[in-house]
């Protein structure tokens, strides 16, 4: 018997494309975009509402698989114009978004680098120091205070450069998917 996956059961499958459908119920073209955003340019904000449901939506269908967003109106009437809004906002708003994860991921690693760099210099200063005695306690306290900050500065270097930064590649690839699925309307 075959495995049944839950998304699967949740959202339906474009038989010719193979990609998983997010069905989203507007009224009209204007509960696309954010109520207080009045502008007429193409740099729309989308609602906040659509963009967490698109996100929630997102965290159920794995990566690997493409995604198709099918906005079903409850208009008669048909408009290209506003369709390729629609689209150029939706394109805007993630490509933005990804720009920001971009800084974050380039953050996460100058951050770390800088630690690091200072745990070397703390490393270097008390392997430089150890030849010399240590008679006080004031001495001793420096030495271990120069390994403890070393060390500790190393691991926080470790784990923002390798725990920290799969966050942001797992929303790199997330936004990805976002940018290359399909936009569709249906007319109700």
């Amino acid at each position: 018997m075959k495995k049944i996956k839950i998304y699967e059961s949740l959202y339906r499958k474009n038989p010719e494309t193979g990609r998983v459908i997010i069905d989203i119920a507007l009224e009209d073209y204007q509960e696309f975009f954010h109520i207080w955003d009045n502008s007429a340019f193409k740099k729309r904000d989308i609602h906040d509402e659509l963009v967490q449901f698109l996100y929630l939506c997102s965290e159920d269908i794995p990566l690997k698989r493409n995604i198709e967003i099918v906005f079903s109106l409850q208009t008669g009437e048909k408009s290209k114009e506003k369709e390729n809004l629609i689209r150029t906002s939706y394109i805007n708003y993630f490509c933005s978004v990804k720009r920001l994860e971009r800084r974050k991921t380039k953050r996460f690693i100058r951050n770390s680098l800088i630690l690091l760099f200072i745990a070397i210099m703390l490393l270097t200063l008390y392997g430089l120091l150890i030849p010399i005695k240590q008679e006080s306690v004031m001495s001793k306290v420096l030495f271990e205070s120069l390994l403890i900050g070393g060390w500790v500065f190393t691991w926080e270097a470790v784990h923002l450069l390798f725990i920290d930064i799969i966050e942001p590649f797992r929303r790199h690839r997330e936004i990805d998917r976002f940018l290359e699925a399909e936009l569709s309307f249906i007319y109700l």
